[in-house]
């Protein structure tokens, strides 16, 4: 899941004041890194795919050079974050609802594009990328990593790129769907029961079996409700997400809001904004994380963001205070969120022209590639998308945000961001701010992000529970202190249409975020919603259906999503029949959400502001920014452009 949560209220300094008389125990609490064993695979672990599905096939991995070792790589793909889904048990023997193959075998998890591996020392029971075994309370589950959502492939004639940090193209959504499906089933049918449950009770069968039956609907009953909570709705229509999508923000809000009435499973709104997942290269380095900017990086904020993204995904969490407890008890693991942070910034976004060079990506027409150059500055897309030197341990970036009303693109995800709203449940009456004497409090109803931040702020300072209380206390205040140690990050400001802006305004998280554009060759497909197949057709205008008939060069308003396979000219993924490959996704432009619109400059359509030399706006004598179009790209001009983006 995208690592999206609203952390830029996090009461950083509090948080690090309420631990100040621990700081001469911080020392003593190690951090080591899980092994991975002796030896490690050189394609780590990757397995390839002869035909899948879709009418993909590879035969090779490659990793392009990210700056992670073969070690770095697994360390992440198989450390946990507190991610409790179902009994780890039931997951390892699952079947699927109309057949005996294993819900986990790779033939199913390659469908819903997440990525098989070969068993390993760290990962023995062949899990793919991401899905890992986690322990909670002397119980054992099957959960996600970081690396679920944050590792991609792409494949070229045969090679398949493995690229950490990558955005998934895994449909999260069907997966959910079909294992409720499949634990019901197997709930539910005298056969697959039997067989589920020798695998899983070994010699406590047939003895425990009914309390194995309760254990297995209680699991169904917990998936099939999660799915009704967050049916993607618009209105009586339901727009299915498809592959390389999420609606993390809807999903993290209705999490909080359910567990602060466990009793009243309706407190919750529409998950109906799904963006693309982000790819994480060069996180840490940035100011503002999230389509919309919500997550502050300075300070504990990477830690709040990352204790929201595991709340997200199916940690184990309780928001009724217990006696004696400063926050709220929950699976995640704080320190582990720490680790993954630090091993992030260090990783690279994957070379197009390294790729090149080891002959697995056709070679760069630099020419091409210097007039694309050209196009690009001259379209003022440098003024958003800023260079960075992806090497540059000291890199920082200072995100640009543009207005909703300046970009066009879909309004969705800012805008449920901040209009949703839910029951306050056990926070009511509670301070929003308790570090202030004077903070309001939780009233009945209360805006989702003010739930969310307090529910964050509570669990990253509960300390762990299966733990001594002096050890708990110990590693508590380590963990917050090595979050703001670790944090290159320190003070940020929001600029917001190239003007500073009041970042504790919330009003401007209605805008989306642009970022340096290197690596930008590997994640399609494009804009915030996923609604641009390729580079190419990014730098087209959206058209009426009735336009694209007549001729006019658009954007397309359908296309396919599921394959892996790069386009190396138009750079997107390859389109492919869905009549003959029926499990691809249509995404279709005319539904809510899926608006294709926005960031037409190099069409132009969207105008850009006049810049003067301090790069800010250019004022009219009535004190708005003055704003021209600029006329729209020929062909040669967008091919170039693309070009030169691949060398990024």
């Amino acid at each position: 899941m995208d690592s999206c949560t609203s952390s830029r209220f996090m009461p950083s300094l509090w948080l690090s004041a309420r631990l100040t008389a621990a700081v001469a125990l911080a020392g003593l609490s190690g951090c080591t890194y899980m092994s991975q064993g002796v030896v490690v695979d050189s394609d780590r672990n990757a397995k390839t795919s002869q035909q899948d599905s879709f009418g993909d096939s590879t035969s090779r991995v490659v990793y392009p050079e990210q700056n992670w070792s073969a070690a770095d790589s697994l360390w992440f793909y198989n450390i946990t974050q507190g991610s409790n889904l179902i009994p780890y048990d039931i997951f390892l023997h699952l079947e699927m609802p109309d057949s005996e193959q294993l819900f986990r075998s790779d033939e199913h998890m390659n469908l819903l594009r997440y990525l098989p591996q070969k068993a390993s020392f760290a990962n023995p029971d062949g899990l793919p990328v991401g899905w890992v075994k986690d322990e909670y309370q002397g119980k054992e589950y099957i959960g996600y990593t970081c690396a679920a959502c944050h590792t991609s492939q792409v494949n070229y004639q045969g090679a398949a790129i493995r690229i950490d940090g990558g955005a998934t193209l895994a449909d999260m959504v069907l997966m959910l769907k079909t294992l409720a499906s499949s634990l019901e089933s197997s709930a539910t049918q005298p056969e697959k029961f039997d067989r589920l449950a020798q695998k899983v009770l070994k010699s406590k069968y047939p003895a425990e079996k009914d309390k194995f039956r309760q254990e297995l609907v209680a699991a169904a009953e917990q998936i099939r409700l999660y799915n009704q909570i967050n049916e993607p709705t618009h209105g009586d229509k339901v727009v299915d997400y498809g592959y390389a999508r999420l609606d993390a923000f809807g999903r993290i809000f209705n999490r909080i809001l359910t567990h602060l009435t466990p009793k009243d499973p309706s407190n919750a709104n529409p998950a109906n904004a799904p963006v693309s997942y982000p790819y994480l290269w060069d996180t840490p380095q940035h100011d503002f994380v999230q389509w919309n900017g919500a997550g502050d990086n300075a300070l504990t904020g990477p830690l709040g963001r990352n204790t929201g993204e595991v709340l997200g995904v199916y940690a184990t969490m309780d928001l009724h205070k217990k006696k004696g407890d400063i926050g709220y008890r929950s699976s995640t693991a704080v320190r582990n969120l720490n680790r993954i942070e630090r091993q992030l910034k260090s990783l690279w976004s994957p070379s197009w022209t390294e790729l090149a060079e080891q002959k697995v990506l056709p070679p760069i027409n630099q020419s091409l590639a210097d007039k694309g150059r050209e196009v690009f500055v001259e379209y003022q897309c440098h003024s958003c998308h800023e260079a960075i030197d992806r090497t540059d341990p000291k890199r920082r970036i200072t995100a640009q945000f543009s207005r909703l009303e300046t970009i066009g693109t879909d309004p969705f995800m800012a805008g449920n961001a901040l209009k949703y709203q839910g029951k306050s449940g056990y926070f009511e009456g509670e301070k929003i701010m308790p570090w202030k004497k004077d903070s309001p409090r939780f009233e009945a109803t209360t805006p989702v992000v003010a739930a969310v931040n307090t529910a964050i702020e509570g669990v990253i300072l509960e300390p762990d529970h299966d733990k001594s209380a002096l050890r708990r206390t110990t590693e508590k205040a380590y963990d917050l202190i090595a979050a703001i140690g670790d944090n290159p990050i320190k003070k940020t400001e929001r600029h917001l249409d190239f003007e500073v802006v009041d970042k504790a305004d919330l009003t401007t998280l209605i805008a989306y975020k642009a970022r340096p554009l290197n690596g930008i060759w590997a994640t399609a497909p494009y804009l915030h919603n996923g609604s641009v197949p390729n580079l190419y057709e990014l730098f087209m205008p959206s058209c009426s259906d009735a336009e694209i008939a007549s001729g006019k060069t658009c954007r397309p308003n359908r296309f396919t999503v599921g394959t892996r396979e790069l386009d190396p000219v138009k750079v997107g993924f390859v389109q492919r029949d869905p009549a003959q490959y029926p499990g691809l996704f249509v995404f279709d432009t005319s539904l809510p959400s899926n608006s294709n619109k926005g960031h037409e400059y190099a069409a132009g359509v969207t105008p850009v502001f006049v810049l003067g030399q301090d790069g800010r706006p250019v004022k009219g004598a009535d004190g708005k920014p003055q704003m021209r179009k600029l006329q729209p790209i020929n062909n040669e001009q967008r091919l170039a452009l693309v070009e030169y983006l691949k060398t990024l």
